[in-house]
């Protein structure tokens, strides 16, 4: 019999509602949980830290500390105190300033010398170290005669068998700065570490330390080159130098000869450095050069280039000044200096058993990468970091290809097709595509030179260009391709891996680069590759480790789930009616809405999986931090090359571009999963960076247009010619400034234009504005020439080349410039041998006299070129002479007396134009015809500055002078060549 119901009751039923989960469940998956609203949060987390990190690493504000210590408080002090006498003129090598600097230099040394024996000094005045060398870096032959001055101090250990250590730096400025940065500072630290030694508190250090204040590094690296002369220089096996390219912030470890003097830079209390500056020098992308590459070529020592690096735009002008600096970055350069010296001073370190009879480790004479971060600084072997590729090259794939054979062979149960495979791909490059399109068609033609005061902007815009050009194309091929998605695939996962695969090609291709290092390919800087690969890796294999732990039939069970889940599976027991698309994100669609089919319940569409938080922390902070600080580390110390040449033009906007793409990678797998607020604020920053690059300026006052100076008289015309010329960009703007100098329109002048390749132009007018050095002298009295022999009049050659002997009158001057060519004139002289037309130069002896002519001529004959050794040499009167077979194109001379003549001659070979020999063996010689030795003479002024009364250089060069008062606010000026006056002659021998 069946029970009786009752109509007004509904019928048991054993249903009961799911269990909704608990407030911290909930918390949990909320903040957790693979969301739209988590994800963005942490991406917006992950780019603030990663500015503000960046930023705090490389402020001096936030990283640097004045000294608590009392003797290097006062050290301090007293540096400042120099620094700003030092800074008190322009004191290029040929300017009285230089002889200010020199003095002022001298007397704190003597001082600070007499307070211990064992500290001795020498001064390069005596006249033993002058030279003759070749200049390797020109694209001519070019040789130079220099007379040294450096100021030298030798503290001697107490253990006289332990190599020496030497720390040098260059006191000399260019002719339009004041030399603070470059290279005030590496002197005053000089001084300071001096100071140090010199206290009575300071016990005498373990090995010898000498010092190299050295002069006129900047138009040639003389000092330097000159040091390798002198006795103490033998003693020397260690060094570090110290200059400034840049104006003030911190100094940079530049660069390292190897590793086994780069890893002890560890000891500094303030390290900053970076191997991708020491690439960029190897490489020649800088292309100024500083003293570290002669005591490293040609002295064959091992050491350190310590230098300021930013910005290039006020290196070189008078804004290189006291008023720019601080005692903070002085700070930085001395404690540096002190720190590292101590450590060397006071120890023995591994690479003196080099030196002393034992063996080198394998890995010390490697080439070295590093990096520093918030003052922790690491160095590899360049070997090391090649083995540590090879093994992850190696590992990484193989652990990918088991665990995917394991996920598809036995699991089946990640559903991936060619549709999902092909579609990062494609949007990575279209993305790249119109990335480059934009960057060349539509912001260098509208504002090219941006990047000299916002390459932030730049960066930015075209970051968040690029990630909304990849979120647009993804969600797109999405919504095409949703048919084809299937039930059972991670699509973060499938982005991660492709992500991974590039960056093991990208590995791949370094590390080849790196095996075979060398000067000129240089990869040391790309050893952060090997960082974020691991992470990528990781990132990878993590995901197909949580697929591989799925099992066939749980995969059968939860068809809709996305996600291997590495937890609980009771998770599914709870579900949420909600319609809200931000309660849960799928986990396995990379698009707002689409992922699966319209069949899989509202349960299977949610992932309560915390997989995708770990991927997220594994590869996104990490490596966005590095990239980015790597690349505004790179930016920073180029972007204002974009006034020195196209090609640094071409290669900044590329720099740009890499470093976009390469930062927005590491968040790519999760692109899809940005919310629509994040979208916006793309969109926003997107029209926000147009505009800004649309209107703003590339030039003001704390970032200068920079141009170079040069006043050039020609005496060979007559009346003489006054020609000022600007060296700039190709820019209408440059044009338009010239144009407005009252003297231009007073003469009513034509402004020309010529090319000097590489996009810069040579931008001249005439000026009636005449400099005054010699009060009372003509301009005409300024250079005369005289010819002492002249062997191609017709007198015979013994030797088969032809002599010429002259005189350069050049009063208070010390520098001037020689060249040698071959004229069209065509004249007879005696000489039994026949020669013929050569590419290189003619010359191919250059003898300098080390005393003024006495009588008529100086019997230059006696020279037989068979007899002169290749190189330089000196003979048996003091006299120095050059040889070199392939020819001699230039010869720059540089004297300290500012009144002694320059007194030299030439051999060279002579270019026949016709003969008449005769076939009659009887017949000696006879008259052949020849191409006369054109001898062009340039000398430089740079002013000669009354340190007294301070009257400035600019007030002896009035164009000069001109130009730095009516030019704007946002033009710097720099001298073109090595002085701001030229004055020229010509003569024919």
């Amino acid at each position: 019999m069946a029970p009786l119901v009752s109509p007004s009751r509904a019928p048991v039923s054993d249903y009961s509602p799911p269990l909704q989960p608990n407030w911290f469940i909930r918390l949990i998956r909320a903040v957790f949980g693979y969301r739209k609203t988590s994800l963005t949060f942490l991406v917006a987390i992950v780019l603030f830290a990663t500015v503000i990190l960046s930023s705090i690493d490389n402020s001096l504000s936030f990283t640097v500390s004045l000294p608590t210590d009392a003797l290097e408080s006062s050290v301090l002090d007293s540096l400042w105190d120099s620094l700003q006498k030092i800074a008190l003129v322009e004191h290029t090598y040929n300017s009285e300033g230089n002889d200010y600097v020199h003095d002022l230099l001298e007397e704190k040394i003597a001082a600070l010398v007499a307070n211990k024996k064992y500290i001795e000094y020498d001064n390069d005045l005596n006249g033993t170290n002058n030279i003759m060398t070749s200049v390797n870096y020109l694209s001519y032959a070019s040789v130079s005669y220099y007379e040294s001055n450096n100021l030298l101090v030798r503290v001697n250990g107490s253990d006289a068998s332990l190599p020496a250590f030497l720390v040098s730096a260059h006191y000399d400025s260019v002719p339009s700065s004041y030399g603070v940065t470059d290279d005030g500072m590496g002197v005053a630290s000089m001084l300071g570490l001096l100071e140090y030694f010199a206290d009575k508190c300071t016990k005498r250090p373990l090995r010898t330390v000498i010092f190299n204040f050295n002069n006129n590094e900047e138009f040639g690296l003389y000092g330097a080159t000159a040091f390798l002369h002198h006795p103490w220089f033998q003693q020397i096996k260690y060094f570090l130098n110290l200059e400034g390219t840049g104006a003030g912030g911190k100094a940079i470890l530049f660069r390292g000869t190897d590793y086994g003097i780069v890893k002890h830079f560890s000891k500094v209390r303030f390290p900053y450095a970076t191997s991708l500056f020491q690439q960029g020098f190897n490489n020649k992308l800088i292309h100024s050069e500083t003293d570290y590459a002669i005591y490293k070529s040609m002295g064959k020592l091992r050491g350190l280039d310590l230098a300021f690096y930013k910005p290039r735009d006020i290196y070189h002008t008078g804004a290189d000044n006291i008023k720019n600096t601080n005692k903070k970055s002085l700070w930085h350069m001395l404690s540096n200096t002190i720190d590292f010296t101590k450590f060397i001073a006071y120890e023995k370190i591994d690479l003196d058993e080099e030196y002393m009879g034992g063996e080198a480790a394998n890995s010390s004479n490697d080439y070295a990468a590093y990096l520093s971060f918030f003052n922790y600084f690491v160095a590899f072997s360049l070997s090391q970091v090649v083995i540590v590729n090879i093994v992850l090259l190696v590992v990484s794939p193989i652990l990918s290809l088991l665990l995917l054979v394991l996920i598809f062979q036995y699991k089946k149960g990640w559903g991936v097709n060619f549709i999902n495979v092909i579609k990062f791909p494609i949007s990575f490059v279209l993305s790249v595509i119109i990335l480059s399109f934009i960057t060349d068609v539509l912001i260098v033609p509208t504002n090219l030179y941006l990047v000299n005061s916002s390459p932030g902007t730049l960066v930015s815009t075209l970051f968040a260009l690029f990630l909304f050009l990849n979120y647009a194309f993804l969600n797109g091929l999405n919504f095409i391709f949703k048919p084809f998605k299937g039930h059972q695939h991670d699509e973060k996962l499938i982005v991660i891996i492709e992500a991974s695969f590039i960056t093991w090609v990208i590995l791949l291709w370094s590390t080849v680069k790196q095996s075979h290092n060398k000067i000129g390919d240089d990869h040391t800087g790309e050893f952060i590759l090997t960082v974020l690969f691991v992470l990528q890796s990781a990132a990878a294999l993590f995901g197909l480790f949580g697929w591989s732990l799925k099992s066939p039939k749980r995969i059968a069970l939860s068809e809709g789930e996305s996600q291997p889940l590495i937890g609980s599976s009771s998770q599914h027991r709870y579900h949420s009616h909600s319609d809200d698309e931000d309660s849960i994100a799928e986990s396995s669609s990379l698009s707002l809405q689409s992922g699966f089919s319209e069949g899989c319940s509202v349960h299977e569409k949610k992932s309560f999986s915390y997989d995708w938080l770990l991927q997220f922390l594994l590869i996104v902070p990490l490596s966005s931090l590095i990239i980015y600080n790597s690349g505004f580390l790179v930016l920073a110390g180029i972007n204002k090359s974009i006034q020195e040449s196209l090609e640094a033009q071409d290669f900044i906007y590329k720099i740009i571009q890499a470093f976009v793409i390469v930062w927005a990678i590491p968040f790519l797998p999760f692109i899809f999963k940005l919310n629509r607020v994040f979208v916006l604020a793309l969109l926003i920053a997107l029209i926000q960076g147009g505009l800004v690059i649309s209107t703003k300026s590339a030039f003001d006052v704390e970032n200068p247009l920079k141009l170079r100076f040069l006043e050039t008289i020609d005496l060979n015309a007559n009346p003489f010619t006054n020609t000022v010329s600007v060296s700039g960009r190709l820019m209408k703007l440059i044009e338009n400034i010239l144009e407005d100098i009252p003297s231009f329109k007073d003469n009513k002048a034509e402004l020309l234009t010529s090319s000097l390749g590489d996009g810069m132009l040579l931008y001249s007018y005439g000026s009636q504005l005449t400099p005054d050095f010699i009060p009372g002298n003509s301009i005409q009295d300024y250079l005369t020439i005289e010819v002492l022999r002249n062997s191609s009049s017709g007198s015979d050659s013994p030797f088969g080349l032809l002599t010429g002997e002259i005189e350069i009158i050049a009063p208070k001057n010390r520098n001037c410039k020689v060249s040698f060519n071959v004229t069209d004139k065509v004249i007879k002289i005696f000489d039994g041998v026949k020669s013929s037309s050569s590419t290189h130069s003619p010359v191919k002896t250059v003898i300098v006299y080390k005393d003024e002519k006495k009588g008529n001529g100086s019997g230059v004959e006696q020279y037989n070129t068979a007899g002169i050794p290749e190189g330089f040499s000196r003979d048996h009167d003091g006299n120095y002479l050059f040889k070199d077979f392939e020819g001699i194109g230039q010869l720059q001379l540089n004297k300290l007396d500012w009144d002694k003549k320059y007194h030299i001659a030439f051999q060279w070979v002579p270019e026949v134009v016709e003969s008449d020999f005769s076939v009659d063996s009887d017949v000696e010689a006879q008259k052949i015809n020849v191409k006369q030795l054109g001898v062009n003479v340039e000398c430089y002024w740079s002013g000669l500055s009354d340190v007294d009364e301070f009257i400035a250089e600019s007030e002896q060069i009035p164009a000069y002078k001109e130009l730095l008062h009516y030019s704007p606010n946002y033009v710097k000026w720099a001298n073109r060549d090595r002085g701001l006056v030229s004055v020229t002659k010509y003569a024919e021998i």
